[in-house]
């Protein structure tokens, strides 16, 4: 059990120590930024604190500055094409459809608007570094930097309280190579007693631009942002570090697969489980295991999720070409690989099947079926589940959603603790007309406040709009927050609440 502190006031709320601490490290002109960004983007008819801007050396409102606002209309601009253009290389249309040239181009592209970034921060260090330097300094001295054993040095500085933080609360940032991060340690996120509250959005971590919209939208930051990868990727630090700059713990569903693979293909040459135990795979996962090390910050990986289901190709299953029991062996040689490479330090694995009774099938629905995917405490981190609500007919209630799959986890895996991994309600049929996704959602919180879900240590919100084929069946759903505003109010009123404050210490881990 953890001897931190409880947490108090909202659940997902930053601890006041910590915040301090991170905010010391920022660059003065990260700061100066931040603050002009924070009344804009969030209070757009509150001023700036006058006692700050001038510790800080910033013009007040009663000081324009042309100089001051000419820099951040060039910062801005160049963040904000950055970003784009991070997010246009990484969606899912420029990895399957450009041409290597046009991948090229883009880079290029990135590449000269960070070196325009740079020499903008550069060219204004005279006039802010005495405003920040000392203080940036002595928080890399604390938290000893962003990589490798320096992740660890920052440990004995956290004290108690949440050790991960939301963000700010103003538009997302890139990492600045400047500024040192003040990222926990695994065991840190481990004994996390706020909750998590996570988003997945359609180009975060790589683009922020809608997952911001949405956070600006439900009036809370969140502190944990969902993406996915295939195997036909290396690990992905840009991803890591965006996330974790923004306070943002994340959260990686890897797939034994190449990414851009059809959720119906259920069997992939070269990529069966047997494939992966035998060794095919091992140089590749052995050089992304060492890349994460030498990134030396937490990743939360969900390895092969729903695997109970019959639709991916590492289930276990005739069509999928895989034994009984050969997930679970694929799993365990994932596992070991990383910790011959000394990456299991920073990884929080994360087994996440998917609701048991909307599988159709009677024997997916079993416990023994379920129980011979469980790789085993020693393998696994967090449990979770995925839980969507589809269907008009169905109560739009949490129960409906989670319960027979938590009972069935709970026997299971009765020591670890359960986070929500990828969980949405559907905006189509019957719920359009009279607010079931709303009632849905306020259902999640209701349960969430009852002590008989202590161990549920969170959730992540799949805000996107996808078409899936499950068995034959092709399905479109907006599964996002601001499908509609009453799905948007409930939410926010959720998110909101201050009664979901039970004490997680007396969780088992």
């Amino acid at each position: 059990m953890s001897d931190l502190p409880r947490p108090t006031g909202t659940w997902w709320a930053p601890s006041t120590r910590h915040a301090k601490r991170t905010a010391v490290g920022m660059a003065a002109i990260v700061a100066v930024l931040s603050l002009i960004t924070w009344s804009v983007w969030i209070s757009p008819s509150g001023p700036v604190s006058s006692a700050v801007s001038r510790a800080l050396g910033v013009p007040t409102k009663q000081e324009p500055s042309a100089d001051a606002d000419a820099l951040q209309a060039k910062l801005t601009a160049a963040q904000q094409r950055i970003w784009k253009l991070e997010g246009k290389l990484q969606s899912t249309t420029a990895q399957s459809g450009s041409r290597g040239d046009q991948v090229a181009q883009l880079k290029a592209q990135i590449a000269d608007l960070r070196s325009q970034l740079g020499h903008a921060r550069t060219a204004s260090g005279s006039d802010s570094s005495s405003g920040g330097s000392s203080s940036s300094g002595t928080s890399a001295s604390a938290s000893g930097g962003t990589g490798g054993a320096g992740a660890h040095g920052g440990s004995s500085g956290h004290g108690g309280g949440p050790t991960v933080v939301p963000g700010k609360g103003g538009p997302s940032t890139d990492p600045d190579p400047a500024t040192p991060i003040d990222v926990p340690t695994k065991a840190e996120v481990l004994a996390q007693q706020s909750r998590w509250y996570g988003l997945y959005t359609a180009q975060s971590p790589f683009n922020w631009a809608e997952y911001d919209q949405v956070s600006q939208q439900v009036g809370r930051s969140t502190n944990m942002v969902g993406y996915f990868q295939g195997f036909d990727q290396d690990f992905n630090a840009n991803a890591v570090q965006r996330s974790w700059t923004n306070g943002r713990v994340p959260m990686l569903t890897w797939e034994s697969r190449p990414l851009k693979t059809g959720n119906d293909q259920k069997y992939v040459p070269g990529y069966t489980n047997s494939d992966i135990t035998g060794g095919a795979f091992d140089r590749y996962l052995t050089e992304y295991a060492e890349a994460l090390v030498a990134n030396g910050q937490p990743v939360v990986i969900r390895l092969d999720h729903e695997m109970n289901g019959s639709w991916y190709n590492w289930a276990d299953g005739t069509a999928q070409r895989n034994a009984p029991g050969s997930f679970v062996a694929m799993w365990q040689h994932v596992h070991d690989v990383f910790d011959r490479a000394g990456a299991n330090d920073y990884v929080i694995w994360n087994w996440s099947p998917t609701r048991i009774d909307a599988l159709g099938n009677a024997k997916y629905q079993t416990l023994d079926y379920l129980e011979a995917y469980y790789p085993g405490d020693d393998y696994v981190d967090w449990v979770g589940m995925s839980g969507y609500y589809r269907k008009a007919a169905e109560a739009p209630t949490f129960d409906t959603t989670f319960a027979a799959t938590l009972e069935q986890i709970r026997q299971i895996a009765p020591d670890k603790r359960i986070l929500l991994s990828e969980i949405g309600a559907t905006e189509t049929g019957a719920a359009v007309t009279d607010g079931q996704k709303a009632r849905w959602i306020t259902s999640l919180f209701d349960a969430l406040a009852d002590p008989a879900n202590a161990d549920v240590i969170g959730f992540a919100y799949f805000s996107e709009t996808a078409t899936t084929i499950v068995d034959g069946a092709r399905t479109t759903n907006d599964w996002r927050l601001n499908s509609r505003a009453d799905s948007l109010a409930a939410f926010a009123a959720g998110i909101a609440r201050n009664d979901i404050d039970y004490d997680l210490q007396e969780v088992k881990k």
